[in-house]
């Protein structure tokens, strides 16, 4: 049997590596701590269960959900947009659309938008799913260097004539993955300007806008600003928000042309999400103790950020602060260049797992990823074990 080049052409997702090394060394013995994915160890509120239960009991949502998603979860969609962001004028039956998580949005897109031969702009080092599924749809990717002199921001002018030309979509991801960096509003606006420029579809991926440890520094969407909806389309996920990765819904909202795109791809891929789930989200978009939850929530990743930054400060490895995500963005401590043999010998050696800068992209191989979704006491174990492994 021979397989497609899509499958044979191209490594395992980053994560899915990283597990099966960190399952490896479990097996060998080695008190293993991870701090390499993203991945929630705080729940969901308990109000969340309840409302999930009362849900999951109510007749009929066992049957097949609405593609586009149920109109009391688009509705509440719409209310968070207005009233988290002040995006008003948003259309819930046109724009917006249930996902089976950020992730699946994102990639799907590149298949709505991109046929062989089109080009995609990326800015990097980036989540993989972006380049990716551009690349399966047969599409070029032309990179933008994000580095620490430009903040970690795209320069728009080093984009050539003739790519811009090609280009179709221009995928952002700010609060970033993997360096944690925030946008400020002039990129924005500039940006929207140049995607109406050269008829480019803005994908902006904003799963992180509620990890955020200044309230007066809260993420923005690029939807409130001018003229945004005529060419972007956003994605959100509850995954980040409130501690549910393995739910698997968020939402994409913006222009309607776009959202009409992802749901010919979805409908003919997927039959939506359990509407047991949409149901409860709605219901948790609107609860009375939503607030109260996220905020404590990120109390929480506040004084773990606080923990990793004073003993990456204390070891000498270089990072930038994060005003969001749950990301540090390391550099390679002195006498280290190879970022996946650094994070390799790293779990062999101290069985603490790390992301290796270079699994998002060639600009990340100096780097390498932290996660604070990890309890503090195991934190404090892995910055043991970093300084250990340092001075050996």
């Amino acid at each position: 049997m021979k397989l497609s080049k899509r499958v044979t052409g191209k490594p395992l997702y980053l994560f899915a590596e990283i597990d099966r090394a960190r399952e490896e060394a479990v097996a060998r013995g080695l008190d293993v701590v991870s701090m390499g994915i993203a991945d929630p160890d705080l729940p969901p509120p308990d109000w969340l269960y309840a409302l999930l239960q009362e849900e999951v009991r109510r007749p009929g949502n066992h049957r097949y959900p609405d593609y586009r998603g149920l109109p009391e979860f688009l509705d509440a969609v719409v209310e968070w947009m207005g009233e988290r962001f002040e995006v008003g004028d948003l259309d819930a039956q046109t724009e917006v659309i249930t996902l089976l998580g950020a992730k699946e949005g994102v990639a799907h897109m590149a298949w709505a938008m991109c046929d062989p031969g089109d080009m995609a702009l990326i800015p990097e080092p980036a989540y993989p799913v972006y380049s990716a599924n551009c690349q399966y749809a047969g599409a070029d990717v032309h990179y933008l260097d994000l580095t620490q002199e430009g903040n970690f921001l795209p320069e728009l002018g080093s984009v050539p004539e003739d790519v811009a030309r090609r280009a179709k979509v221009f995928y952002i991801n700010y609060p970033n993955n993997p360096t944690g960096a925030c946008a400020p509003s002039a990129f924005f606006q500039e940006l929207i300007a140049f995607a109406k420029k050269y008829e480019i579809a803005i994908l902006a991926d904003n799963a992180y806008s509620e990890v955020y440890f200044d309230e007066n520094e809260r993420p923005q969407s690029i939807l409130e600003f001018p003229g945004a909806k005529d060419v972007c389309l956003e994605f959100h996920s509850f995954s980040k928000t409130f501690n549910m990765t393995g739910w698997r819904i968020g939402w994409a909202v913006g222009n309607a042309k776009l959202v009409k795109a992802l749901l010919t791809i979805k409908s003919n891929v997927d039959s939506g999400q359990f509407n047991a789930i949409q149901h409860a989200l709605a219901r948790t978009m609107r609860h009375p103790e939503r607030d109260a939850f996220l905020e404590k929530n990120r109390e929480r990743i506040r004084e773990r950020r606080d923990i990793v930054a004073a003993a990456l400060d204390e070891m000498g490895i270089w990072h930038p602060d994060p005003k969001a995500t749950y990301f540090f963005w390391c550099r390679l401590p002195e006498g280290h260049e190879d970022g996946i043999r650094f994070a390799s010998e790293l779990l062999l050696q101290e069985g603490f797992v790390v992301a290796p800068g270079a699994g998002y992209g060639p600009h990340g191989k100096d780097y390498f990823r932290l996660s604070l979704t990890t309890p503090e006491e195991d934190i404090r174990k892995g910055m043991a074990k970093l300084k250990r492994f340092m001075g050996k």
